[in-house]
């Protein structure tokens, strides 16, 4: 059989439950990353963004890009309310990165329908990335699977983050007063930084 057929044939359920608990296991860690940074991000852009109805901006938000560094970088423009083509020029040049990770894989994909396959460029982060380019599973059709399975699991995990810290930043906006949560939060936005710079040491400790 064929690449091509391969991939289009369905995969049995057997053989699909097998995928994503495979799948699952390998999105822990990144469940734990995206809740975390996306509980953060939620959590900015209620307190310091300056927007009505932050929960479902959080949510619209997350569903549509799923951008770390660009979802905390991002709050002081939407605070300032700058234009559109500024917000869009500072977003391409800081996800720029992304494309590459999509060249690399598109011709893994180039029998995927059209709609699935923006989808799958759409959410290749850095994590799911490295998961998807480094996957065990060689069978095309499985494979295919394992990748849109680990993709929804993560963006999954980077919405219901996001929309919490929204959600919880609205529900003490009730009890507290707003302008102590602002202050609360200053300092927050290091904290993609200091995910970086904690990966950046314990590879350098690896290598050592």
């Amino acid at each position: 059989m064929s690449d091509s057929a391969e991939t289009a044939a369905v995969t049995p359920p057997r053989e699909r439950r097998a995928v994503f608990r495979r799948a699952f296991v390998d999105s822990l860690p990144v469940l734990m990353g995206y809740t975390t940074m996306g509980f953060v991000a939620g959590v900015l852009l209620a307190a310091k963004g300056g927007v009505a109805l932050s929960p479902l901006w959080g949510f619209l938000t997350s569903s549509l890009w799923v951008t770390g560094t660009m979802s905390i970088a991002g709050v002081p423009e939407i605070a300032r309310r700058a234009p559109v083509c500024a917000f869009a020029l500072m977003t391409l040049a800081v996800n720029f990165r992304y494309a590459f990770y999509g060249f690399s894989m598109l011709k893994r994909w180039q029998n995927v329908p059209l709609l699935q396959k923006a989808y799958l460029v759409l959410m290749l982060t850095d994590e799911n990335y490295a998961l998807e380019a480094s996957c065990p599973v060689k069978n095309p059709a499985r494979n295919l699977e394992y990748c849109k399975l680990l993709s929804v699991l993560n963006h999954s995990y980077w919405v219901v983050g996001v929309t919490v810290g929204a959600a919880v930043v609205c529900l003490l906006g009730k009890l507290v007063d707003p302008d102590v949560i602002r202050r609360g939060t200053d300092g927050m936005e290091f904290s993609m930084a200091a995910l970086f710079i904690v990966i950046l040491t314990d590879q350098i400790c690896r290598k050592k």
